[in-house]
């Protein structure tokens, strides 16, 4: 007589799952946002030269100051949507993804120079949420993870656009949206839930 042996898979999407991915998580975005800062200098280098704008660099530059938070909330919605979807993204892509991320920046710089500002940021945006879209369709294939990864680029593009356009009023803008980013990330965190040993979105 067989007997039905159930196999015991171990838990993945764990607590401690949860804390070391932030930790990885959080280290690339700050390594990344200090090389983004490094294309802030050689476009400083490209005005010198007459290649660039002056009016360009000066949003250019603003943009780079919100690198840290694109890259690390991109990469926490991918986390989640790990922990939702329970498609397994490795670290390797996680990096990958956190790469193109900060290449938008030395992309916008190279387009600024040949056509306008708001052209190159459209072109760069599309180019950058496309790439990133067809990579997790690769790797998830699922059409709602892809969907929320490029919902939330455009949010994030789009938000960062308004920010550098908005003159004055880009502490008010960015201290509500920074509020609004809380309040979503304390309604998730009341969704995760522990179900035998292993987090899941509930």
């Amino acid at each position: 007589m067989e007997k039905n042996l159930e196999i015991y898979r171990e838990p993945k999407y764990t607590m401690r799952w949860l804390g070391l991915q932030s930790v990885f998580v959080f280290g690339v975005s700050f390594v990344l946002a200090l090389i983004a800062a490094g294309f802030d200098c050689f476009a400083s280098s490209r005005v010198e030269s007459g290649l660039l704008q002056e009016a360009y660099y000066t949003l250019l530059s603003q943009s780079v100051i919100y690198c840290f938070a694109v890259i690390a909330i991109t990469l926490i919605s991918l986390m989640l949507a790990e922990i939702a979807f329970r498609k397994s993204i490795s670290r390797l892509q996680y990096g990958l993804i956190a790469l193109a991320l900060t290449l938008f920046y030395l992309l916008l710089l190279a387009i600024s120079e040949k056509l306008t500002f708001e052209v190159s940021y459209v072109i760069v945006s599309v180019m950058t949420i496309g790439l990133i879209a067809s990579f997790i369709k690769g790797i998830t294939q699922d059409i709602k993870a892809v969907a929320m990864t490029s919902g939330i680029l455009s949010a994030e593009y789009g938000l960062m656009f308004i920010l550098i356009k908005s003159g004055s009023m880009a502490l008010l803008t960015g201290s509500l949206s920074l509020f609004l980013l809380i309040a979503l990330a304390m309604y998730l965190t009341l969704k995760l839930k522990v179900e035998n040993k292993e987090l899941i979105i509930k």
